[in-house]
């Protein structure tokens, strides 16, 4: 299959479950396409996935009041096939930025934490900038245009998941730490929501199941 279909079948089962507008299109990308700018691309259709090669998908299908963003990386071989060591260290960098999350860490923390989980494991941060952002609600000026709005507002710096960013964490967050090395780059991206003591990752029953597809 090529990236143009894949991001078809997510249009449509996006549609089938009631989502009628997108927070970003679904994005696809295979093999060394990922990680690379889509901004003058887009999708291929001639770029098809071949066995062994990584597949990484990017999803935020919205409705008229809230909207997700999420993805994962999948490893397409045959059966029993060993996937790459890069793919599980994205999957426990993920794992580990949702895990220490609370609300006594500040956002920069997370960043500084995935930086290092590369690190520590001989691999780069690809996501040098920001490794996620604030999933806004739709209120005040966001009303307008939601979740458009929303996609347009993230770019400023208070609400990414960067460096240097001060505040301790509350509300919804996306996390998507982008890891490289061995010639592949994988990333995985789940949503966390705190308040105070509360903590929830939307759309998981436990920690165990981040980085992973969902049980139908």
């Amino acid at each position: 299959m090529s990236e143009v279909e894949i991001e078809a079948i997510a249009q449509d089962k996006a549609s089938a479950h009631g989502f009628d507008r997108w927070f970003h299109p679904p994005e696809v990308q295979v093999g060394a396409r990922i990680g690379k700018s889509r901004v003058l691309r887009g999708a291929s259709a001639s770029a098809r996935i071949k066995p062994g090669e990584l597949v990484a998908i990017d999803l935020a299908p919205s409705g008229a009041e809230f909207y997700a963003d999420v993805g994962l990386t999948l490893h397409i071989a045959e059966p029993n096939a060993a996937e790459p060591e890069l793919l599980q260290v994205a999957r426990e960098c993920a794992r580990g930025c949702v895990g220490y999350s609370s609300q006594w860490k500040t956002v920069g923390e997370i960043f500084v934490f995935a930086k290092s989980w590369a690190n520590n494991h001989r691999y780069q941060l690809a996501s040098e900038g920001a490794v996620g952002h604030a999933i806004l609600p739709k209120a005040g000026l966001l009303s307008l245009g939601f979740p458009g709005s929303a996609h347009a507002a993230v770019r400023l710096r208070r609400y990414q998941v960067h460096f240097l960013h001060p505040a301790r964490i509350r509300g919804a967050w996306a996390f998507r730490p982008v890891v490289r090395g061995d010639g592949l780059t994988a990333s995985f991206e789940e949503m966390v929501y705190i308040d105070g003591d509360e903590k929830r990752i939307l759309g998981r029953a436990s920690l165990s199941e981040v980085g992973t597809l969902p049980t139908l």
